[in-house]
């Protein structure tokens, strides 16, 4: 994959949507090792800097680990949820910690 010149983000957030797509898809699974920093500017044709900061982006997101001397690996925790998903159970706790609430204030009443 090559960055798409005719695509108004910058190259890094190219790069970092397209391996944030993977990590979550289970392409790129939990604990893989990425391609080194100068392998990923080949894949990508561009510039190490460029790669640099878009695992800069994806570690500010929790999506991936470095290690000085080691590499970069995905996150090993378990699948990203889908954010729908992640508001529908959101709501649901909010909904039973008001109900609990409504239950203590009626204790606290009597």
């Amino acid at each position: 994959m090559k960055v798409d010149s005719n695509d108004p983000r910058p190259p890094y957030a190219q790069i970092a949507a397209v391996m944030r797509a993977a990590i979550r898809t289970g392409e790129l699974a939990p604990g893989e090792r990425l391609p080194s920093g100068r392998e990923l500017a080949t894949q990508y044709g561009v510039a190490l800097m460029t790669i640099q900061k878009a695992l800069a982006t994806l570690r500010d997101e929790g999506l991936v680990h470095s290690y000085r001397g080691r590499g970069t690996f995905v996150h090993g925790g378990k699948a990203l949820p889908d954010s729908s998903t992640n508001l529908d159970d959101l709501k649901a706790t909010v909904d039973e910690l008001a109900r609990r609430v409504k239950a203590l204030e009626g204790k606290v009443d009597n």
